[in-house]
């Protein structure tokens, strides 16, 4: 009888004493990010029309509406290039705005980055 308990207790304790699924916070950062940049590569390209340096980009910002729960406004920069990683260098400042299953472009600002900034965005 003692060992059919002690059974029904490690088997309770094994099923029920793990989580079964993750919360967002569990996951790193990194990965977040990865997954979001992934998924803002083929509106990135629409907006910039020309290559990025990838994994160069960066979120500004991740705001979400005041009034919809599920829309949310996504502020990313990346830097662009002309031919073979040649100058001149471009910073585009892209905010998109996620409703539902749509990416839509909201505000777009781009500069060039003068050499004596190259240092700020590890280009060189």
């Amino acid at each position: 009888m003692k060992k059919l308990l002690l059974l029904l207790v490690i088997l309770f304790s094994i099923v029920f004493g793990f989580p079964n699924s993750f919360n967002a916070s569990e996951f790193p950062q990194d990965v977040m990010e990865a997954a979001l940049f992934r998924q803002l590569r083929a509106p990135i390209l629409s907006v910039v029309g020309t290559d990025w340096f990838r994994d160069n980009e960066k979120i500004l910002e991740i705001k979400q509406d005041e009034e919809y729960v599920d829309k949310f406004y996504v502020t990313v920069q990346v830097v662009t290039f002309q031919g073979l990683h040649n100058p001149p260098y471009m910073q585009e400042i892209i905010t998109f705005r996620f409703a539902s299953n749509e990416v839509k472009t909201i505000d777009y600002f781009n500069r060039v980055i003068p050499e004596s900034e190259w240092h700020k965005f590890q280009l060189r």
